[in-house]
């Protein structure tokens, strides 16, 4: 009996034992509620007011890529950069707001941002490069650029690289971080293109011939902007030849159209005007020395080489 009275008693002690500690508990959640109530309510208003302007600043940024012709790829992916930027400060307030303590994890979350950057420095360089492009727009997917010795047509404008298609075919990648910091001519960036021309004529031709020969040619011509008042002129006078130059603006779809149809209709009236254009050559002049003529020859030399 014994026995049993103190098993009762000691179960009884440790379920006093529980209530006391489950009522404690309740007692601080309600003691926590109470004293930091308002500033969750706060900080919840805080975090649902935020997604609200993180979700309308998005769809402003979208409809304002989507008026500039972005890629769809570079509008969804931006968008998203912007949602997800802005709803992680919005956390950072609302989580401040409630009491929490944020300056560790802001100086976690900066120490792993420096680990990343670090690592990932050039591909970083890259993406900020891209993001340039995108925002400033120096060219655009359809536009002829050069970038040192690379020549091509803009295919696409990615976060990392651009891809170039050349003359021959060829998928050029070059990383943005190139494209901002080396010189890059835009050939297409306005809606016209001057073709710049150069004809060589022989000395023995009549220049004021050839250069209204050449006139003709471009007044014949519709898709010649300028057509009647192109820039036409003596630019050089060459080892071999005369250089005549000629500025005509064509626009962007017609530039190699009318480069070789020009170069093929001055070919046949030069031919027709007789017109030579004349292929590199040197004229040698020689000149008598004072030998006499009348001087024999010396003959056999063997015999002074004994």
């Amino acid at each position: 009996m014994l026995l049993a009275s103190a098993t009762t008693e000691s179960v009884s002690s440790t379920v006093k034992t529980q209530v006391a500690d489950s009522v404690s508990y309740l007692d601080k959640l309600i003691n926590f509620f109470v004293d930091h109530g308002p500033s969750i309510i706060v900080a919840i208003i805080i975090f649902l007011v935020g997604m609200y302007i993180a979700r309308f600043i998005r769809d402003v940024a979208m409809r304002m890529m989507t008026r500039a012709n972005y890629d769809h790829t570079v509008i969804s992916f931006v968008s998203q950069i912007i949602y997800y930027g802005i709803l992680a400060i919005v956390l950072l307030t609302a989580l401040n707001s409630a009491g929490f303590p944020t300056n560790s994890l802001l100086a976690a979350f900066g120490a792993f941002g420096l680990a990343i950057g670090l690592s990932l420095q050039n591909n970083l360089s890259n993406f900020a490069s891209g993001l340039l492009i995108l925002i400033f727009k120096p060219f655009k997917a359809g536009d002829f650029i050069t970038v040192g010795t690379t020549s091509g047509t803009v295919r696409s404008i990615q976060f990392m690289n651009t891809t170039i298609m050349t003359k021959e075919m060829r998928t050029v990648f070059i990383p943005n971080s190139i494209l901002t910091s080396q010189q890059v001519t835009n050939s297409t960036y306005y809606e016209t293109r001057v073709v710049p021309f150069v004809f060589d004529i022989g000395y023995d031709n009549d220049h004021h011939q050839a250069i209204d020969v050449i006139r003709r040619v471009f007044q014949e011509d519709d898709r010649i902007v300028n057509r009647e008042t192109v820039e036409i002129g003596i630019s050089e006078f060459g080892d071999n030849s005369v250089r005549i130059s000629a500025y005509p603006v064509v626009k962007n779809g017609d530039y190699m159209a009318v480069f070789y149809d020009t170069m093929s209709s001055v070919k046949d009236r030069f031919d027709e005007a007789g017109i030579d254009i004349p292929y590199p050559q040197r004229v040698v002049h020689l000149q008598r020395s004072g030998i006499d003529e009348t001087a024999k020859p010396l003959g056999d030399m063997s015999q002074y080489m004994k």
